[in-house]
């Protein structure tokens, strides 16, 4: 979970405890304890708020649920001493009120190691409390937000991303185009854009999620800018993507094709006269002169 976020350690304890249930939360230079009534369904809760998880340091943290059981009375406890709310750990052996370890303070136990005194504390035959534990780590507040890739105008999609920060937190989306600044009265101040609110939802790998609908229709073509807050959580992260033109559509289109005309060029044979037969060189003239002709004509009607 995230410094600043508020959990709750939640069970049930059967009998009725008169004192309720002891809660110890143990880390390194951290530890509480406190008594937790008793509902009567069973059921008890703790809240450990904002204000506390955001000055506890990153680390993993420890706690251990301590039920008074038959005698009804919490027989392993801390003890103020030096000026620490928790100096000493106390029990009942080897007599009653012995210091067990130390708990705050110089020469103290801290995270594990504490926690380890505690349940073996706890198990000892003396002591007919018994106890449930867990463990948590803190870290620092963190968003991220996925790669969000080219947008057209009028385009609907989601910007997501994952984040440390508890389930039903509210995150602060804004997104802006770059261009938006102060105008002056004559200028344009138009707004392009949009901004809104969502909760953080359970995540499956680890990380709880969140998403924010974007819809262009009425974004300039621009760069903008995603900022992701935290609403009570101070953490914030920012990306970039762009929004262009719609890319006209391209309609590739095919020419009829132009009959080609053909011309088909016929040639008629042309009969050569009848030539007499006692004039035999006129003939030949006469023939290499029809000749001629035919040949011309050919060239002719090409």
């Amino acid at each position: 979970m995230a410094a600043g976020d508020k959990f709750y350690i939640r069970g049930n304890a059967e009998g009725k405890p008169s004192q309720g249930v002891a809660i110890w939360v143990m880390g390194k230079n951290y530890v509480t304890y406190d008594t937790e009534s008793v509902n009567s369904d069973a059921t008890f809760e703790k809240e450990i708020s904002e204000g506390v998880t955001s000055g506890m340091d990153s680390g993993q943290y420890f706690v251990v649920v301590q039920h008074p059981m038959y005698n009804d009375q919490l027989d392993v406890y801390p003890r103020a001493d030096g000026g620490y709310a928790y100096r000493h750990v106390v029990g009942p052996y080897p007599v009653a009120n012995s210091v067990l370890f130390t708990l705050e303070g110089p020469g103290a136990l801290q995270g594990s190691d504490a926690a380890e005194a505690l349940v073996t504390a706890l198990d000892n035959a003396m002591v007919d409390d018994t106890y449930t534990k867990l463990q948590f780590l803190i870290e620092e507040p963190s968003i991220k937000i996925n790669p969000v890739t080219e947008k057209q105008v009028g385009e609907k999609f989601e910007i997501k991303g994952t984040t440390n920060l508890a389930v039903d937190d509210e995150l602060l989306v804004e997104v802006v185009s770059s261009s938006f600044a102060p105008t002056q009265k004559t200028q344009s101040g138009e707004f392009s854009g949009a901004t809104g609110t969502v909760k953080v939802v359970k995540g499956t790998e680890g990380f709880n999620t969140w998403t924010f609908p974007v819809d262009t229709t009425t974004f300039k073509p621009d760069e903008y800018i995603v900022k992701v807050s935290g609403v009570t959580v101070d953490v914030t992260q920012t990306a970039l993507f762009n929004v262009v033109e719609v890319k006209p559509t391209t309609i590739v289109t095919t020419a009829p094709s132009t009959p080609v005309q053909t011309t088909v060029v016929t040639t008629v044979p042309t009969t050569a006269p009848a030539t007499s037969p006692t004039t035999p060189g006129f003939g030949a003239l006469v023939a290499l002169i029809g000749l001629g002709a035919v040949a011309f004509l050919i060239v002719r009607k090409h």
